[in-house]
């Protein structure tokens, strides 16, 4: 991201002349300053300026370009690499300002972050400092129970690691383009030799990595977004630049130039969402512009847009772009925790002037001490690999400090709601709203327990490890619970993750031997035919396919295998329709209901809504058992406004095949009362995140769905 060979000067490319190579190149400064300006805008106003975010593609074509030039310039004059002391420039260069913004921010999340967030922003924050966090988020990316991470403080820092990862393994390649240059023709001389050779291999690694860019931004694209081998090619892009001379004359048509990669950026900037799949061919064009402007270096016309990227303002912010970077994210995650509002405009602009100081006084008195002084031994690559590991394990200390305090914190609570629940669980989560128990319920002893707590809620999740095998590459099979057996109700339940998240309560029915069950679930999978939700890797597309033609099969093959279906899925994941929807579950339904297999349809839970931060924990870390209240959802919000396709589907069922064909369930009355659907039930905490059901609150509501399931006569009572 930030990868500057020299503050202020940057050298041209090895093919043009002396000159041309060590002139001033104003125009990348300004360019930085574009490419920072993009990524603050986007992500202090991201309606504004919805493709800001290439901002970051932008620096990786400059990074890749500077740093090659840089390797070539070394390799022509000593025919070899240092790489000791290439590692340890870098080191110098980018790490003492990296690791200051963490330490802040590891501090600002124990001062200010809610403790039910803090090992999942230490947790990020040790990666960052590891240079490992655009790994780390790509495996959350396709980590079903990660989906509903918050933005940390610590998560700008995958381009960060991007960067670091490409600076230790780019020279290696160079390396080995050196040591095969040898079994060229010794008629091309031994420098073009070496440059034909080291230019091969960072050719073909460059169009590999174009390649699998190209398929993974297809086929998962959550995961391609974060990873290195994904986004070498931009690297690599600006890496193949260095061979060519930087365009000398043709003053004019090398402002054209200028102002058609000036075009493009902006085009991109204004058009791209954060919808639009990268890196793939989206990000061809943000290559293509950038290298447009490096190669047309800084043209003497009137006219051209470099004369602009020249201009003072722009080359100071340039200038401490870097720390622009590193700054301005943690401010726009940590400030509303510190004050516990939303960023407001005022609050935006503060953001902005706060972070130039910021980065101004990083450069001023931690950027350019460390990276030009020769105090302490720090030009010695020993020393300066000495200091890093201490940094980096005082960081990685931290954060592992900041996790088992949040452990043994969750291990006394535990014991405590165990006790609790000994002596008051009769009324503990939905009994506390049964009719049948209102001269006990609900107990007053629960009414300051949230259990589980706040910080401890991710873990009180649903797996089923052994039932997500169609998610590593198997045949997909129902998942069963229980063994079936003569005059027990065999049952399958089907949908997405809402369907999971209420198998715990179906286990207790199963472990009162009520009923067996075979579960048929997969993230974002909805039992309709109207597509899965966007967003969704191909594995899970896959998957969901291959779970409803599964069900289909049996159905077919074997309709007395289930007595009656159960089904339900996120009712805000579906993008169409009123219609479609309704009809997208009559027609998956319609083998089922030809086999006489009876549908149950069961109104979605309330949901805090469709960001990881209408997560209701958050509310109950900051404000405690205490304010419970106030971090109630709007029944109108969750409930009353949001349509409901399975109740008209089954009207429909109904209607056309008679009562019993289909069961429509509304459980909102154990969610929600009149105006409010609460937090925290009976002492019980409602949900895991900002949609699902935690394992606690589902298990409590066992009872209730029994009795649902035999008033509709498909269960003895």
């Amino acid at each position: 991201m930030s990868s500057t060979v020299q503050s202020r000067r940057a050298r041209a490319a090895v093919g043009s002349s002396t000159s041309e190579a060590t002139r001033v190149r104003p125009e990348i400064q300004g360019l930085r300053a574009i490419a920072v300006g993009l990524v603050v805008v986007f992500h202090l106003w991201p309606n504004r300026l919805p493709g800001g975010y290439l901002g970051v593609d932008v620096f990786f074509v400059i990074s890749g370009y500077l740093i090659t030039a840089h390797i070539l310039r070394e390799s022509d004059r000593t025919g070899t690499i240092a790489l000791g002391a290439f590692w340890a420039r870098r080191a110098r260069r980018l790490l003492p300002a990296a690791y200051l913004v963490l330490a802040a921010s590891l501090v600002a999340v124990f001062l200010w972050v809610p403790r039910m967030l803090w090992q999942q922003f230490v947790r990020e924050i040790g990666a960052a400092a590891l240079y490992v966090e655009n790994w780390a988020l790509a495996a959350d990316a396709v980590d079903y129970l990660a989906a509903d991470n918050v933005a940390s403080p610590a998560q700008h820092y995958w381009t960060l690691s991007a960067e670091e990862q490409f600076y230790l393994v780019w020279p290696l390649l160079v390396v080995a383009g050196l040591w095969l240059a040898p079994v060229l023709s010794p008629r091309l001389g031994l420098r073009r030799r070496a440059r034909l050779a080291v230019g091969g291999v960072l050719a073909s690694v460059t169009l590999l990595s174009f390649a699998y860019s190209l398929y993974l931004t297809a086929t998962d694209p959550a995961r391609s977004y974060f990873v290195t081998t994904t986004r070498a090619w931009e690297f690599g892009a600006g890496a193949m630049l260095a061979f060519v001379p930087v365009l000398v004359g043709h003053r004019h048509v090398r402002a054209l130039v200028s102002w058609a990669g000036l075009v493009v950026l902006a085009a991109c900037a204004l058009r791209m969402t954060e919808d639009t799949p990268m890196p793939g061919t989206a990000a061809v064009w943000v290559v293509a512009g950038t290298a447009a402007l490096l190669w047309a270096g800084h043209p003497a016309v009137a006219w051209s847009p470099t004369r602009a990227l020249a201009w003072r303002p722009a080359q100071f912010v340039g200038d401490i772009s870097y720390s622009i970077y590193l700054w301005h994210w943690p401010l726009i995650v940590i400030l509303p925790y510190a004050t516990g509002s939303t960023l407001g405009t005022l609050d935006k602009l503060t953001i902005g002037v706060t972070t130039l100081v910021l980065a101004w006084a990083t450069k001023r008195w931690v950027e350019d001490p460390v990276r030009t002084g020769r105090r302490f031994g720090l030009r010695r690559s020993t020393v300066t690999f000495g200091l890093t590991a201490a940094s980096a394990g005082l960081l990685v200390a931290g954060c592992f400090a900041g996790w088992s305090v949040v452990d043994r914190d969750n291990a006394a609570r535990a014991a405590a709601a165990e006790a609790l629940l000994t002596q008051h669980g009769q009324c503990f989560g939905a009994a506390s709203r049964d009719p049948a128990k209102a001269d006990t319920c609900p107990d007053p002893a629960l009414a300051g327990a949230i259990i589980p707590d706040p910080s401890e809620i991710k873990a009180d999740h649903a797996t089923y490890e052994r039932c997500a095998a169609h998610l590593r590459g198997k045949t997909f099979e129902g998942c069963p619970f229980g063994t079936p057996r003569r005059g027990v109700p065999h049952v399958a339940v089907v949908g997405d993750s809402h369907a999971r998240a209420l198998m715990p309560m179906v286990e207790i029915l199963v472990e009162q031997g009520v009923l067996t069950a075979e579960m048929f679930s997969s993230p974002g999978c909805a039992w309709s035919t109207v597509p899965p939700a966007a967003g969704n890797t191909q594995t899970r597309k896959d998957a969901c396919a291959a779970l409803k033609a599964n069900l289909d099969g049996l159905l077919q093959d074997d309709a007395d295998r289930f007595d009656f279906i159960v089904t339900t899925n996120r009712a805000s994941s579906q993008r169409a329709s009123d219609e479609d929807r309704v009809q997208g579950l009559l027609d998956v339904w319609r083998p089922a209901l030809d086999a006489a297999v009876p549908i149950v349809a069961i109104r979605d839970n309330p949901e805090g809504g469709r960001l990881p931060e209408d997560d209701p924990n958050i509310c109950l870390g900051e404000v405690g058992a205490a304010g419970a209240e106030t971090c109630a959802l709007s029944r109108k919000t969750a409930v009353t406004d949001s349509f409901d396709p399975y109740e008209p589907a089954v009207e429909k069922v109904v209607k056309e095949r008679g009562r019993g064909r289909a069961v429509y369930l509304d459980m909102t009355r154990w969610y929600c009362d009149d105006t409010t659907c609460p937090a925290v039930v009976g002492g019980a905490n409602v949900y895991r995140d900002s949609n699902h059901v935690s394992i606690t609150y589902a298990r409590t509501m066992a009872p209730y769905y029994r009795q649902a399931l035999a008033k509709a006569g498909l269960l003895e009572d």
